[in-house]
C-alpha cells in the first residue's frame, strides 16, 4: 500500500495537480500584464468603481498619456464600425468614393464628404455587431470590444470620478486625452488639445454616439456622424 502511495503522489506532481489548483493548473503561471494587438502593445487598468478592466490607451497610442494634449497618446481615428485597414491612421489619404461593402472596404483611404462611409442603407447592425466583438477579429484586442455610452458614463460619472470637463477626464484612471477628430468634410485634423471624443458602439438613426469632453462639459451621448474619425478605447468583455 505504501508504494501505491508513492506512486499516486508521483503522478499527481507530474500531472501538475495540487490540492486548491485542480487538474493541469500551473502555480507559477502569471496572469498577463499586457496585450498586443495590430503591432501595438497594450497594458490593462482596472476601473476603481466599476471594476471593470479597460486598455491603458487608445487604439494605435504610442503610450499611456502624460498630460491631456499628449499628441503620443492620441491614438487612431477610426471611422464608425469600420475595420482596421489603414485608415484610422491620422496621415492616411483620402477619397470622397462612399463604400457599399462595409465588411471589406478594399481600400485604406478615409472616407470624406458623406456623413457616412457607407453608401448601403441598413448597414448599421451589422457594424454594430462587428465593433461588439471580443474575439480580436475587430478593431479590439482579443477578449475586448468597443464600450458603450452606459459604461463610460459609469467610470466619469461615479462618485470620486464626478468628471466636469477634459482636465477631470484626463485625471481619472482612464487618463483621457484631447485628442480631437478627423473632420469627415476634410480629412483634417481639428480641435486637438481643445476636446476630447471617443467612439462608442451606440447608435441612433443616421448618427452614433460619442463621449464629448472640453473644457467646460462632459456629453455622454454626442451624436456624430459615423465618417467622422475618432480614437476608441476598448474595454474588457
Amino acid at each position: 500500500m505504501k508504494q501505491l502511495q508513492q506512486i499516486t503522489f508521483a503522478t499527481v506532481v507530474a500531472l501538475g495537480l495540487s490540492a486548491c489548483g485542480g487538474v493541469g493548473s500551473d502555480p507559477n503561471e502569471e496572469t498577463p500584464t499586457e496585450i498586443a494587438h495590430h503591432g501595438t502593445t497594450y497594458g490593462f487598468v482596472t476601473s476603481p468603481f466599476t471594476g471593470k478592466v479597460w486598455l491603458d490607451r487608445n487604439l494605435g497610442a504610442a503610450r499611456v498619456c502624460e498630460q491631456l494634449d499628449d499628441e503620443a497618446c492620441f491614438g487612431d481615428y477610426y471611422q464608425w464600425g469600420r475595420g482596421f485597414d489603414g485608415h484610422q491612421d491620422p496621415l492616411s489619404g483620402t477619397t470622397d468614393a462612399t463604400t457599399v461593402n462595409h465588411k471589406d472596404v478594399g481600400h485604406g483611404d478615409f472616407i470624406i464628404g458623406h456623413g457616412d462611409w457607407v453608401i448601403r442603407k441598413g448597414s448599421r447592425p451589422q457594424r454594430r455587431l462587428k465593433w461588439a466583438k471580443a474575439d480580436g477579429s475587430s478593431v479590439c484586442p482579443v477578449s475586448f470590444r468597443v464600450p458603450t455610452l452606459t459604461e463610460f458614463q459609469a467610470e466619469l460619472s461615479a462618485t470620486g470620478a464626478n468628471a466636469q470637463n477634459n482636465v477631470d477626464t484626463f485625471n481619472t484612471f482612464l487618463k483621457l486625452s484631447s485628442s480631437g477628430e478627423r473632420s469627415f468634410t476634410t480629412g483634417l485634423l481639428v480641435d486637438q488639445d481643445a476636446n476630447g471624443r471617443l467612439w462608442t458602439n451606440d447608435t441612433g438613426g443616421s448618427i452614433s454616439g460619442v463621449v464629448f469632453f472640453d473644457s467646460g462639459i462632459v456629453n455622454f451621448f454626442s451624436e456624430q456622424h459615423r465618417a467622422n474619425g475618432y480614437p476608441v478605447r476598448c474595454i474588457k468583455e
